[in-house]
């Protein structure tokens, strides 16, 4: 039995279709942490494990008579929210920078980045913080961001 050379190996055939779900570990928390437009910076929450993002609207009962006894309804004012959890690192920038913006009453700039760099931004304040330290456990924070205006749709790495 021959072994393959590492050309051989460099050369495997790869599958062509590239539609292939993105991991949800791949997509990363930030949260500004100075300067702004272009050269805003921003902090890695640490210790990631999940990070939804959550948009919806409020429902308009547009029913009336004549709408053969079945309710209508239309999307009203749009929201958005995004609830973290993860592991307590105590020198981290990113949850250092959220639970300062909860005391304070502050919003923050929440970016959420892609495997292929791109990107959602959108401001929010964060209305809920929490620090789970069990006696038989790792330690955890919970934070909520409620947004503040719109989140940005999937914007391509190096796009505005």
């Amino acid at each position: 039995m021959s072994r393959l050379t590492a050309q051989e190996l460099q050369n495997l055939p790869e599958n062509p279709d590239t539609n292939i779900a993105e991991a949800g570990k791949d997509v990363l928390l930030y949260i500004g942490k100075s300067g702004s437009g272009t050269t805003e910076a921003f902090a890695l929450v640490g210790g990631q494990r999940n990070s939804t993002i959550e948009m919806s609207a409020n429902s308009l009962d547009a029913s009336h008579k004549g709408s053969g006894g079945w309710t209508a309804n239309k999307p009203g004012l749009k929201s958005w929210k995004s609830s973290f959890d993860g592991l307590q690192i105590m020198s981290d920038e990113g949850a250092q920078v959220m639970e300062h913006c909860f005391r304070e009453g502050k919003q923050v700039h929440a970016k959420f980045v892609y495997p292929d760099a791109s990107y959602q931004i959108g401001w929010a304040y964060i209305t809920e913080f929490t620090r789970d330290n069990p006696h038989d456990g790792i330690a955890t924070i919970k934070a909520t961001m409620e947004g503040v205006g719109e989140i940005s749709e999937i914007t391509a790495a190096g796009g505005n």
